[in-house]
């Protein structure tokens, strides 16, 4: 009985702490219905704190959080495979007029000469005479002309990542590890695929070098997000924590693992315009995908429960959990490219390219239940395409273009709440973060790395305005490799 009483104020200190702990972090009291289970068997609610699930004196790392916050950059993956399409089409449309612009055409005004008549001579006259057709004026190109166009694209792409983290847990009670918080190795992997279709229609204006085309967007896409992360108990470890059982198997926590699916769909719109004289070009796109995020996971969380507490039942070893959650997604786009072509031969031509992408994500409501806030990202681009002209036996006109690019992802900001996001460093003692900063597993495989695309497309003109292209494309780098394809027609008159 004196026991007893001896336990219950150090479980009302615990109960107090996590609750003034709650009140001042109300993200993290929403979280744990999503994130972490209610309890781990005792009487201390569990709460989401710095990527770990804990309630004072226990704790797991949660991989499914840690999943959650990549899906603010797999999100734009999404919106960049079907910007690469609106680009195709813009490309693919320009390359047409300076194909036109080669042909001889008569201006409008101009007038097919008469023929000088001879002087008059008089001849016999032969019995029967077939009357001339009068010579027809050749085709005069209209000022304006319209065109619309359609295409369907499919991508895979893979991405894995790995880096240190801490599980941050036990403020209260009978701390584990002395205090001292365990390292993490962290690894993340990611399977997406995409696919959709994208329509527009635009109209060309043409002068005598130069050319301008301004047209509209709508589309579809849907992709599907598979992500596994793991947490495993590092190889380096704080001489704190080694000297309080940190070496001690019964202790420490085991491997946690964790899988998370989702899909991003939904409509995008947006409008294009490009202009070009003689070899110079230069092409702007603005767009919004209307998307919505949904996501299903499994989490068995590897908990400190083999530290036990003096007033707390110890957590079990493992935790098993799953959760569900939704959130609608605006990705605003803005992309411009300026391209210079030189004829290198008179069949042959190169054109060196640099470009921007600029991508918004503005979440709805909900959206810190899954641990993700509005960011932004910036890409720098810079290559080259190469092509030639052959005509078929058939009279079909083809293409093909081999492009080269070089890209960067300079700027990946926001796109994850702070306490969600785990802290990169380890070996502090309770209670001292100072100096650790939250951060996003899969951001940092992007920011800065230069990374390459490859793409290999083949036009095909058929005359009377129809045209259509096939295009496979590969990309990828350091933690990164995608790969995809898309066809499409279009008709103008």
């Amino acid at each position: 009985m004196q026991r007893a009483i001896l336990r219950f104020p150090n479980l009302a200190v615990s109960l107090g702490i996590t609750g003034l702990f709650a009140i001042g972090h109300p993200a993290e009291v929403r979280a744990q219905t999503i994130f972490c289970p209610a309890t781990f068997g005792s009487p201390q609610a569990v709460f989401l704190s710095s990527g770990s699930c804990t309630n004072g004196s226990d704790g797991a790392f949660s991989g499914a959080a840690l999943a959650s916050q990549a899906l603010s950059e797999l999100s734009q993956t999404t919106t960049q495979t079907n910007t690469k399409e609106i680009g195709k089409a813009i490309v693919e449309r320009r390359e047409q007029e300076r194909e036109r612009m080669r042909r001889p055409v008569r201006p409008a005004r101009e007038v097919p000469r008469e023929k000088p008549k001879p002087a008059a001579v008089e001849r016999p006259k032969p019995a029967a005479v077939t009357p001339k057709e009068p010579l027809l004026p050749l085709p005069i190109e209209p000022a304006v002309r319209f065109a619309t166009w359609t295409q369907v694209f499919g991508d895979y792409q893979k991405r894995d990542a790995a880096g240190p983290g801490i599980l941050n847990c036990c403020i209260v009670g009978n701390l584990p590890f002395g205090g001292f918080q365990p390292n993490l190795a962290l690894n993340i992997d990611s399977r997406t695929s995409t696919v959709g279709f994208v329509a527009g229609a635009d109209l060309t204006t043409q002068g005598l070098f130069s050319g301008f085309i301004a047209g509209v967007t709508a589309g579809y896409t849907w992709s599907e997000m598979k992500l596994n992360t793991s947490a495993s108990l590092s190889p380096v470890q704080s001489a704190g924590f080694i000297a309080n059982g940190g070496t001690d198997p019964t202790k420490v926590p085991g491997t946690g693992v964790s899988h998370l699916r989702a899909t991003v769909s939904g409509p995008t719109v947006g409008a294009y315009a490009t202009y070009f004289s003689e070899g110079f070009s230069t092409d702007v796109t603005a767009k919004f995908d209307f998307l919505t995020v949904n996501e299903t996971f499994n989490d068995l969380l590897a908990t400190t429960g083999g530290a036990g507490s003096t007033f707390n039942p110890a957590a079990p070893p493992f935790v098993a959990f799953s959760g569900a959650g939704s959130v609608n997604l605006l990705n605003s786009t803005v992309v411009g490219n300026l391209n210079y072509r030189f004829d290198l031969y008179p069949n042959f031509w190169m054109e060196p390219t640099v470009g921007f992408a600029y991508t918004n994500s503005s979440y709805g409501s909900g959206a810190a239940q899954l641990g993700l806030a509005n960011g932004n990202l910036v890409r720098l681009q810079g290559g080259a395409r190469f092509g030639t002209s052959i005509l078929l036996s058939n009279g079909v006109l083809m293409t093909p273009i081999v492009t080269g690019l070089a890209y960067n992802d300079v700027v990946v900001q926001g796109g994850v709440l702070p306490t969600f996001a785990f802290h990169a460093v380890g070996n502090q003692a309770v209670g001292s973060v100072t100096g650790l900063q939250g951060t996003n597993l899969l951001a940092q495989s992007d920011q800065y790395f230069m990374r390459g695309q490859g793409i290999f497309a083949l036009n095909f003109d058929f005359g009377y305005g129809m045209s259509s292209f096939v295009q496979g494309d590969v990309y990828g780098g350091a933690h990164l490799f995608g790969a995809g394809g898309r066809a499409g027609i279009r008709y103008q008159w």
